[in-house]
């Protein structure tokens, strides 16, 4: 049975969307979920507030994709980027089969 739950969130302000219901699908996203909150090199993060839509090459329709985790940080040369993270066990990293 995979680990679920609710995140409950202790910088509010470092989040970007709606703090009450934050989701965890695995042990995985909590654990990244724990150090988006508290790290202070990550100055926002959000988990699946955006939907980036996309054309799939094999039905030719419009789908949405919901990245798992936004974050905007500072690096220590005090750059600030913003990325778009994944959460995925190595099992699900191979290219698909044709």
């Amino acid at each position: 049975m995979p680990y679920s739950g609710k995140y409950k969130i202790k910088n509010k302000k470092k989040y970007k969307g709606d703090y009450r219901n934050i989701i965890y699908r695995s042990n995985w996203e909590r654990k990244f979920m724990i150090y988006c909150d508290e790290h202070p090199s990550i100055l926002q993060w959000s988990s699946e507030e955006i939907s980036v839509p996309y054309i799939s090459p094999v039905d030719k329709k419009t789908h949405r994709y919901f990245p798992d985790f936004i974050i905007k940080k500072v690096n220590k040369s005090g750059e600030i980027k913003i990325l778009m993270i994944e959460i995925k066990p190595s099992s699900q990293l191979n290219a698909p089969k044709n």
